[in-house]
């Protein structure tokens, strides 16, 4: 009873902090009369069940988006702040302030400094380019898209030429994504039961040079129909790699055997490019690329049948772990890596209807890499309108084709009167079954996490 009274009543004081914030940052903002262009947001109660096993509540919360500008005369302020209540599990409450910047307005020049979302690139369902602005993969897809972003602390300057344009970002240091738990049923790794335990341990934040990081884009509009991209970076690629760190049996300290997982990212040299054409009215061909000069990658001193031999047998477990050795590197490579989107969308009957075929490529591959050479996956998309675009049907797929897992989702969203609207839909994911130690996210592990969810949000 205490612990329940006591997290009910941390729970109300996140929400008064929250009101308490808006209202601190409303007053300081616009002290005297808000204006509705000033001021917008939005409201949504979003709730996702497992649609196998015990029918779950996967994910339950209200929303609360604030959308705060302040135009001055150089240019203007923004802040966006989420108010999060969830009440699945006990609940919990936070505060994520997603955007908080100043922008400052030349006449060639744009500069904004702070926290801001940065999207560059074509590519649905997979990111290629869009790589700047980190996610929050707590909760994996049971959040809206413009939710999924946290913000990017940097500075952005873009320098425009005509319809052309020249884009500097820097970022004082690595901005990682959020991960789960590893007791999370959304965790990207399998967590496998072994007799020699292991664990995760996640990515601890730095404040050397070598972190520091910077992005650069030249925006070619040579025509109306032809948007060309093309990105200089030195830059950590969000997908961490994982150091091994094993740990060995000590008669003095009663330690036993252990292997340590530490996320690991590495800033490189990166070179990227995007192009959307459209020729004419019924076609969009789109492209885009990225090339990483050093990636980091996990190699295993055994081989994979021998570990999944070692997952029933404490006496080879032993054995395997005896194969590997405390080593500075962690068990990671540095590989030349690359990145490649083709794709193409058409407007059939009423449809917007779109194909986009990816592939990923480790160069100057060795067998012992955990990941494989070749990642390649294709991702559709589809939406419709009915009811004079009151009601919107979309889906989304994307299909690995080595591991042959799959996502599907479908959702339809009807707007029952202006700012007010509500959502359907559903989550899939499956595939066969593969070995714990593959090297690629697989949808098929999370299979019996595929859920129904609904969503009523309102906008203003």
């Amino acid at each position: 009873m205490h612990k329940h009274f006591r997290r009910h009543t941390s729970r109300v004081f996140s929400i008064f902090l929250s009101i308490l914030l808006f209202a601190v940052i409303n007053s300081y903002l616009y002290p005297g009369t808000a204006t509705a262009q000033e001021v917008s947001g939005s409201l949504k109660n979003y709730n996702a069940f497992q649609i196998y096993d015990d029918h779950e509540l996967l994910a339950g919360r209200n929303r609360l988006n604030l959308n705060l500008r302040k135009s001055t005369s150089f240019g203007g302020i923004v802040a966006r702040i989420g108010i999060i209540d969830s009440y699945r599990s006990g609940g919990r409450s936070e505060i994520l302030p997603t955007e908080l910047y100043v922008d400052w307005f030349t006449g060639n020049y744009d500069i904004r400094i702070g926290k801001q979302e940065i999207i560059w690139g074509e590519s649905n369902g997979s990111f290629v380019n869009d790589i700047l602005t980190p996610v929050d993969l707590r909760e994996f897809l049971t959040r809206d898209m413009e939710d999924l972003r946290t913000g990017l602390t940097a500075l952005n300057i873009q320098r425009y030429f005509g319809a052309n344009s020249i884009q500097l970002v820097v970022a004082p240091t690595i901005q990682p994504d959020r991960l789960p738990e590893i007791d999370s049923r959304w965790f990207p790794l399998p967590v496998i039961q072994t007799p020699v335990p292991f664990s995760f341990i996640g990515y601890e934040k730095s404040s050397g040079l070598n972190d520091i990081q910077g992005a650069l884009r030249f925006a070619w509009r040579p025509a109306l129909s032809l948007d060309v991209d093309l990105m200089l970076y030195h830059w950590a690629h969000p997908m961490p790699a994982y150091a091994i760190q094993p740990s060995f049996f000590s008669i003095p300290n009663f330690d036993f055997p252990e292997v340590r997982l530490t996320e690991s990212y590495k800033t490189t040299p990166m070179a990227g490019y995007s192009v959307n054409w459209q020729p004419g009215d019924r076609f969009v061909f789109s492209a885009e690329g990225l090339f990483a000069h050093e990636r980091l990658f996990t190699f295993l001193p055994v081989a994979v049948n021998r570990l999944e031999d070692a997952l029933d047998d404490p006496v080879e477990a032993l054995q395997v772990l005896q194969e590997f050795e405390i080593r500075d590197d962690g068990y990671l490579l540095t590989k030349p890596w690359l990145q490649q989107m083709l794709g193409v969308q058409t407007d059939f009957k009423g449809a917007t209807l779109g194909l986009q075929a990816a592939i990923e490529i480790i160069l100057n591959y060795e067998d012992r890499l955990l990941p494989q050479q070749y990642f390649p996956n294709l991702t559709f998309f589809g939406q419709r309108s009915f009811l004079r675009d009151r009601l919107q049907a979309a889906v989304i797929s994307r299909y690995n084709i080595f591991g042959e897992d799959y996502w599907l989702q479908l959702m339809g969203t009807y707007e029952i009167a202006d700012g007010f609207e509500t959502s359907l839909g559903t989550n899939l994911f499956g595939g066969p079954s593969i070995s714990p130690f593959y090297g690629h996210l697989s949808f098929e592990q999370f299979q019996s996490n595929s859920f129904l969810f609904g969503q009523v949000s309102v906008y203003f």
